[in-house]
């Protein structure tokens, strides 16, 4: 019978272990909220052209890997529209962020980013929240 990995919290953040001497399955998980104050370059989204309905504001939730280095490797889409998937997942491939440390050394990270569409906003435009 095989264990179930143990979820395990200390300072904010989760280790997933299986059960065998503390082995890790992952990457550190932050909290969406945490990271959120370490972006230092974001890029905002283009919103694809579609005939028909007129576009409207969506939301799309991406599980990345903040690497030590603050480039973002998109894992996977979590929820948001399937149109909206492919451009939120390259959308986030261009965020940068300062690296995650815990003790004075940089750690690779797993976290959900939001990806926001508003088709009112253009996109490929460049910012750097908290630089």
């Amino acid at each position: 019978m095989a264990m179930q990995p143990a979820a395990v919290r200390s300072a904010n953040a989760l280790y997933l272990q299986d059960g065998v001497a503390g082995t890790s399955l992952g990457k550190l998980n932050v909290p969406p909220d945490k990271m959120a104050g370490r972006c230092i370059t974001m890029v905002s989204p283009n919103y694809p052209l579609t005939a028909g309905e007129p576009p409207s504001a969506a939301l799309v939730v991406v599980r990345v890997v903040i690497w030590k280095s603050g480039s973002v490797s998109p894992l996977r889409v979590i929820s948001g529209p399937p149109l909206l998937e492919g451009e939120a997942m390259n959308t986030v491939r261009l965020w940068r962020y300062k690296p995650y440390t815990r003790d004075g050394e940089a750690l690779d990270v797993t976290t959900d980013i939001r990806v926001d569409f508003d088709p009112a906003k253009p996109g490929g435009t460049v910012t750097h929240p908290h630089n």
